[in-house]
């Protein structure tokens, strides 16, 4: 019998042609996108910016890889997983940068590229003299949405500002029958402590890690920490909160508000982008989280960046940076994702998009300031790596106990405890 014989050259063609039929193959590239998704940032909007990057980039092929706000607050254990496998997304997102570049896991970005020269005040994200992120955006965290028609109801015409004039907001709003505090379990609780403490603890020492560091302070001696535990516990003991708050995911928490369940809802910027296109049956206002005595303070994201960043050993670095800098600076694209988590642009010429009621008031708040920055990221010095799951443990125990769960400065000493422990 004779057998057939497959002529080299047409094999050699053959392979050529299926070699070439597979993304990312011969001149082609794959990046590995780790994106973050929530309510507001969903796998439909990254697939929408997928699309767009590679119409405009033939040769590249972008593959999402999701980490999932409802399963964690960071990205952390995400990428810390991906990188005992081996498996390692080419960019990353919504993680502790400080922690992983002092790994060496990112890659510094270019400080001539003159793409850069766009970000106004740059070097605010440097980490030890190099940039891994950059703030494309302001992220105004210690917001109060609050329900015009309940505080109509229960009489109140002026919003608080200290604590004093919020705890007298909150009895009128109790008394009318009122939840004047809506919360949730999850990553939540660790949010509100940092919020809430850190309003009128950077406001009055804003290099409180610097001296923290160096043994000036301790979490437990410092006032603005155990007056503001205590304060929230007075909260909690006056069943201001909503009950059950521990059992409530965030996914559920922003619905419950807007289905008319709370007066008063603490949360992030981002909430905007949801409220603009909810339907409800009443009215959205904001004011920032009050100060002891009264004297405001925005406390917003001021960590390392707010952009994605790059895996320092990516084998397409280049490429991810490309990517990470059409996600946050497109005209359209990057506005989009501002948007859609009710963003404000950091960049020169600023990225413009059609601002709802509630956003042109959070807009107007953010323009008179002060803006202030947070425990969780950096007061002088970078926050303890893993601060934000201590603030979360003990968010929790406020929540769930008031003043039972311990005096304040017993609770107040779980920091000090906390940071004493990465030490040993």
């Amino acid at each position: 019998m004779t057998k057939f014989r497959f002529p080299k050259a047409l094999f050699l063609i053959l392979s050529l042609m299926a070699a070439l039929s597979v993304p990312g193959f011969a001149d082609g590239k794959v990046i590995n996108w780790q994106v973050w998704v929530t309510p507001n940032l969903t796998r439909d909007f990254y697939d929408g910016v997928v699309k767009a990057f590679e119409a405009k980039n033939p040769g590249l092929t972008v593959n999402i890889i999701e980490a999932n706000a409802a399963t964690d607050s960071q990205a952390n254990n995400f990428l810390k997983m991906r990188l005992a496998s081996g498996d390692v997304p080419d960019v990353w997102q919504n993680f502790d940068l400080a922690s992983f570049a002092e790994a060496g896991q990112l890659w510094a970005f270019p400080l001539n590229d003159p793409d850069l020269k766009k970000v106004n005040n740059l070097m605010a994200a440097e980490y030890k003299g190099k940039i891994y992120a950059f703030f494309n955006s302001v992220q105004p965290q210690s917001c109060i949405f609050y329900n015009k028609t309940m505080f109509k109801t229960a009489g109140i015409t002026t919003l608080p500002k200290s604590w004093s004039d919020f705890e007298a907001a909150c009895a009128k709003l109790q008394k009318a029958g009122f939840t004047p505090l809506i919360t949730g379990g999850e990553w939540v609780p660790g949010l509100q402590i940092n919020n809430w403490l850190s309003a009128d603890l950077a406001k009055n020492k804003p290099k409180f890690w610097t001296d923290f560091n160096a043994g000036k302070v301790t979490f437990a001696s410092t006032p603005e920490i155990t007056d503001g535990i205590a304060f929230l516990q007075r909260l909690v003991d006056k069943g201001y909160f909503n009950k059950g708050a521990l059992s409530i995911g965030y996914a559920d928490l922003q619905q419950q508000f807007l289905d008319g369940k709370g007066a008063m809802y603490p949360m992030g910027s981002w909430f905007t982008a949801a409220e603009a296109t909810a339907k409800k049956d009443f009215d959205v206002g904001v004011f920032t989280i009050p100060t002891k005595d009264g004297k405001p303070a925005l406390v917003a994201t001021a960590g390392y960046g707010n952009s994605p960043s790059v895996y320092a050993k990516s084998p397409v670095a280049a490429e991810a940076y490309k990517l990470v800098k059409f996600f946050v600076m497109d005209p359209v694209f990057g506005a989009k994702f501002i948007q859609v988590d009710g963003l404000f642009s950091n960049l020169n010429p600023p990225l413009v998009y059609e601002m709802s009621p509630l956003q042109k008031d959070l807009a107007a708040i953010v323009t008179k300031g002060p803006i202030v920055a947070n425990l969780q990221h950096r007061l002088g010095d970078p926050g303890a790596i893993g601060f934000f799951d201590s603030m979360t443990k003990v968010g929790q125990l406020i929540l769930a106990s008031g003043s039972k769960g311990g005096t304040p400065v017993e609770i107040a000493k779980q920091f000090d405890d906390y940071v004493a422990s990465l030490k040993q």
